[in-house]
């Protein structure tokens, strides 16, 4: 990084973090319930410098480039490709089926690539080289999701999006820990989920701008989405690590430890997690059949759900940035996550069961725009929520690639589960929706049993 671009990262805090003790045993666990943060005035020990806005916004910038490649596939261009390819009646099985490979390799790559990033020792930083080599992976998947013939190699290409995406996405949760102070964990925690929206907003207009049956659906995401993470991968402060004290070898036990972390002896964790997924699941349901939903319940035509996702899209994106930012900048001043997140939950039950009803675009349209109040509520805290509760923050890229499988696997799991909601209910998509509604339901009522944060 550049000393000017080092002197925009970080600047003296004007507010810092007063600590919980947090004892651990000899063996290095953390006693049980995690260490406990408070968001308080005053010095604290250990906490990073103040982030600037530059910072934030290039931070923002490389997740939302990631998020570009890794969502618009699964959002449409995937549905679309394979809707052409084979009759309608087995389309949304084959889609489950490739989206449930792709999304299974994030769940098994995002704790690994964690882990290996802790302990990588170069001179380039920890985070850096996973990020170089995850988005020159994310363009390779996507060439060969283009090009390649069939079903094949849709199943192969969008394989090797997600161990790629896996690489970067592990390595910028880790920068959360690494970077931000407590105190600005909410704002930046809100930017990075206006990343995921503006992801699926951008691949919208991609997809919509382009031919039906255009190569460039996958290709242009990626180039896109590849530029945005060099330019991170360029100018962040992620100092080298060659000299750092090695890590004990990697043995079969610790491998297997990267997919774990206990919620007994970490409950507000656990607790953080079940709440995440929960809430993914249902928005899973709703992202991954949004196009058959339109086609089957709403009798729109295939030519025109490009058009009417987009519409979707922006207007969810409108009312997710306003509620984003304004519960991320509120969670960081009241010293508040939960209620934040509890609030949210609620919200998106209700979102959920007007498009469950829904007759007509104008209903399901004003479902949206509910969900995007509930969705950017409760990605402005969650990340931060539990960051604030990270087991060792010197596995801070493993424990977050754990955390951030209560978002990939509901990705995994919806196209497994929802065929056979579909299936007991003679295809009915409201049935669907509000299952997902009463996922989001309990995703809130779980978030009063973590007790580390206010």
């Amino acid at each position: 990084m550049t000393p000017a671009m080092d002197h925009l990262e970080e600047r003296p805090p004007h507010l810092a973090v007063a600590p919980a003790p947090d004892p651990r045993s000899p063996s290095g666990e953390t006693a049980p319930g995690g260490p406990r943060t408070t968001i308080a005035r005053g010095a604290g020990d250990g906490d990073p410098p103040q982030v600037s806005a530059g910072f934030v916004l290039l931070y923002a910038l490389a997740s939302f480039g990631a998020l570009l490649v890794l969502l618009t596939p699964s959002l449409e261009s995937l549905a679309l490709r394979i809707n052409a390819s084979v009759p309608a009646d087995r389309a949304p099985g084959v889609l489950g089926t490739v989206l449930a490979v792709g999304l299974g390799l994030q769940v098994l790559a995002l704790p690994v690539i964690g882990r290996l990033s802790d302990r990588t020792r170069s001179r380039f930083g920890r985070r850096r080289p996973w990020i170089v080599l995850g988005l020159t992976g994310l363009v390779a998947g996507a060439l060969v999701m283009a090009f390649a013939p069939g079903v094949t190699g849709l199943t192969c290409g969008y394989a090797v999006v997600s161990v790629a995406g896996s690489s970067c996405v592990a390595a910028l949760l880790a920068v959360m820990s690494d970077r931000v102070p407590v105190r600005q964990r909410g704002l930046v925690s809100a930017f990075l989920g206006l990343g995921t929206v503006a992801a699926l907003v951008v691949g919208s207009v991609i997809v919509a701008l382009l031919p039906h049956d255009s190569d460039g659906m996958f290709v242009v995401p990626a180039v896109v989405g590849a530029a945005l993470l060099a330019l991170f991968a360029a100018l962040m402060n992620d100092r080298p690590s060659s000299h750092d004290a090695p890590h004990p070898r990697l043995t079969v036990a610790m491998m297997v430890s990267t997919f774990w972390v206990s919620p007994r002896r970490h409950p507000d964790f656990g607790w953080a997690y079940l709440s995440r997924f929960l809430l993914q699941l249902a928005y899973a349901f709703l992202t991954t059949y949004q196009a058959f939903y339109l086609i089957s319940h709403l009798g729109t035509a295939d030519a025109d759900v490009p058009g009417q996702v987009l519409t979707g899209t922006l207007l969810l994106a409108g009312a997710t940035i306003v509620a984003s930012v304004v519960s991320g900048r509120l969670s960081d001043k009241l010293a508040r996550r939960k209620v934040f997140v509890i609030t949210a939950a609620f919200i998106t039950a209700g979102a959920l069961l007007v498009i469950a009803g829904a007759h007509d675009l104008t209903f399901f349209y004003a479902g949206l725009v509910l969900g995007g109040i509930g969705y950017g509520g409760y990605t402005a805290v969650d990340l931060a929520l539990a960051t604030d509760v990270l087991p060792n923050p010197e596995d801070a890229a493993n424990d977050l690639a754990i955390f951030n499988t209560a978002s990939t696997l509901p990705q995994a799991l919806a196209p497994a589960v929802a065929p056979g909601i579909l299936a007991v209910t003679s295809g009915s998509y409201s049935a669907l929706y509000v299952v997902a509604a009463a996922l989001a339901v309990a995703g809130g009522l779980v978030i009063p049993r973590v007790r580390a944060v206010r």
